[in-house]
């Protein structure tokens, strides 16, 4: 049996501890609004690798490529052992739609199989502004399509948990509802980490305008029920978990979510993590709040899994 520590002593108890530790490093995250889309990448991916040392050890990965609308997309698995016919999970990372790659949340990636146990998959979607939605949706709903088809070559089974956090919970929110429009019940559950499935806010800050804007592109209203999660239908969906920190500036989407669902007769956990910011779950190899609430969320995966695939 695989085992994950925490880290005990040598995680930070509070953000501001790890933050300040992070910021000695004198590496910060990138603004797009400031930099060339190529500038903003280059030096997010240097932020992404000072919160991917020391990494905890897997027992394989394999990256392969899936065939969808606009072209191939590149996945990768995450083994935590060798046992054959795990059940699996499917991660969509965030970065704002427009940096990240598979390497980039490579922790929470590792991290998730462990505590889990079960494959982990992630998805290199296509970024923005190069592209817009449906791009990302749609390669999403591809590989989930792949992944059931292929089940036995790739040592997994039964239906996945759809996992994903702040861009990434948005993407994963469109897949599921999209499936369930197209009469598609492959999807154990829902795990949604600070999603920002509201749209554009008018009020809210430069680069969350940003970010929208480039995700929608030239040719979508900003109220398009499609692209925005929140303003489309969101009954029929497998049951969903939602987590999220208490000074997140989008918490009010997290908790939107959760009311909606309420009114459409789900019943949805709503999970709000005392004193932590947006994008926490990079923090897990840092800060022990961070680390206990990926923890919490694999627990409601579990339940998940042995809900749908008993």
């Amino acid at each position: 049996m695989t085992e994950l520590s925490s880290g005990g002593d040598s995680l930070f108890a509070s953000y501001s501890e790890a933050a300040k530790a992070q910021a000695e490093s004198g590496i910060t995250s990138a603004d797009p609004l400031k930099l060339s889309i190529e500038q903003a990448r280059a030096q997010q991916d240097l932020y992404f690798q000072t919160l991917n040392q020391d990494l905890p050890h897997v027992a394989k990965i394999t990256d392969l490529k899936v065939s969808s609308p606009a072209g191939d997309v590149a996945i990768r698995l995450v083994y935590p052992d060798l046992v054959q016919a795990k059940s699996y999970i499917v991660f969509v990372r965030g970065a704002g739609f427009w940096a990240g790659n598979l390497d980039s949340h490579a922790r929470t990636m590792r991290s998730l199989a462990l505590l889990s146990g079960s494959v982990v998959c992630a998805i290199d979607y296509r970024r923005t502004p190069e592209f817009h939605f449906p791009v990302q949706r749609n390669e999403i709903v591809s590989v989930l399509d792949y992944l059931q088809s292929h089940q036995e070559s790739l040592g997994i089974s039964g239906s996945p948990v759809l996992f994903g956090e702040s861009a990434g919970a948005t993407l994963a929110l469109s897949a599921a509802q999209y499936l369930r429009d197209q009469n598609q019940d492959q999807l154990a559950g829902l795990v949604l980490f600070y999603n920002n499935a509201g749209g554009f806010k008018p009020n809210a800050r430069a680069y969350s305008q940003w970010v929208w804007k480039q995700y929608l592109g030239p040719h979508l209203a900003t109220d398009d029920p499609q692209a925005v999660p929140l303003l489309g239908d969101l009954s029929r969906l497998p049951p969903v978990w939602i987590g999220v920190g208490e000074d997140d500036p989008l918490m009010t989407d997290s908790q939107k979510l959760a009311e909606l669902l309420t009114v459409h007769g789900q019943d949805p956990i709503l999970r709000v993590y005392q004193a932590l910011p947006h994008g926490f779950l990079m923090w897990t190899g840092s800060l022990q709040p961070a680390f206990n609430a990926l923890q919490e969320s694999v627990e409601a995966i579990k339940v998940m899994h042995e809900t749908k695939n008993i």
